[in-house]
């Protein structure tokens, strides 16, 4: 595949930011003509810990993906969770109202719903379901690997683990969110959204989300599970648990049946 690192400005966030992309190549194949084609979409999303680059520096997703039709994306989002924040950047228009144009402007990216997907990792899976949760207009399925699925708790379970040492760690979550006890029901809420959508009817996301049984948001992922069932079950959502802990060599693992399930493999 081609791959691209993109610096660009944004209007919505009011300065530069980066996303690393892999365009679709046919090696040792001559180009062809090909000027009206237009190719699937997936957003990958990052953690907390890591940038836009993480998934090409220490994932598989180049080689799995390298014989596919796939455009994939992966945006720089710091630490917002992918989320308009209380008291900084408006992530989450970013990412679900200017970066599709930006993108699909930029390379010959398909605008149809169901050629878009949105995946991530840990703080990137949170990202992944709310904005396919919240827009479910705009991404037809939608995955999750050890998703920190209710921030808070994320961080509560966290605790002095290795991924999270950063001393202001509880802080950036209020900074996004705002207060703990103003979380639940909120906007940033995933089960109030999936509950809403459930409600309303209309085109559902397909989910998919995997957890190691050694990660510390094992039994955070098990409750997403269970509170999607209980509010949301006309959602498809495919849950998967296996041994692993929060880290790449799980994340490796299950790269492949994330992009089987999300139907790019």
């Amino acid at each position: 595949m081609a791959l691209a690192s993109i610096d660009f400005f944004s209007h919505t966030l009011g300065m530069d930011t980066s996303m690393t992309v892999l365009l679709p190549e046919k090696r040792g194949q001559a180009p062809t003509a090909a000027p009206e084609r237009k190719y699937p979409v997936l957003y990958l999303l990052h953690g907390h810990s890591d940038d836009h680059t993480s998934w090409m520096r220490k994932s598989l997703v180049e080689l799995l993906v390298r014989n596919h039709d796939l455009i994939v994306v992966m945006p720089a989002a710091h630490r917002s969770f992918y989320c308009n924040s209380k008291s900084g950047h408006q992530y989450f228009d970013f990412m679900a109202q200017e970066l599709p144009v930006v993108v699909e402007n930029f390379f010959p990216a398909s605008s149809r719903r169901e050629d878009r997907y949105v995946a991530g990792l840990s703080m990137g899976g949170y990202g992944a379901f709310h904005l396919a949760l919240s827009r479910p207009d705009r991404y037809g399925a939608a995955g999750s690997l050890s998703g920190a699925l209710f921030p808070f708790d994320a961080g509560d379970s966290a605790g002095a683990n290795a991924l999270f040492p950063v001393a202001d760690f509880r802080h950036n979550l209020e900074s996004v969110f705002g207060p703990p006890q103003q979380f639940a029901g909120s906007e940033n809420d995933l089960i109030h959204a999936a509950a809403r959508l459930e409600a309303e009817g209309g085109s559902k996301p397909c989910l998919y989300m995997c957890c190691g049984k050694q990660d510390f948001l094992y039994n955070i992922n098990r409750r997403f599970r269970d509170a999607m069932e209980q509010y949301a079950p006309s959602i498809p959502l495919q849950y998967a648990e296996s041994d692993g802990a929060h880290d790449w060599d799980y994340w490796n693992a299950n790269l492949p049946a994330l992009l089987t399930a999300l139907n790019i493999l």
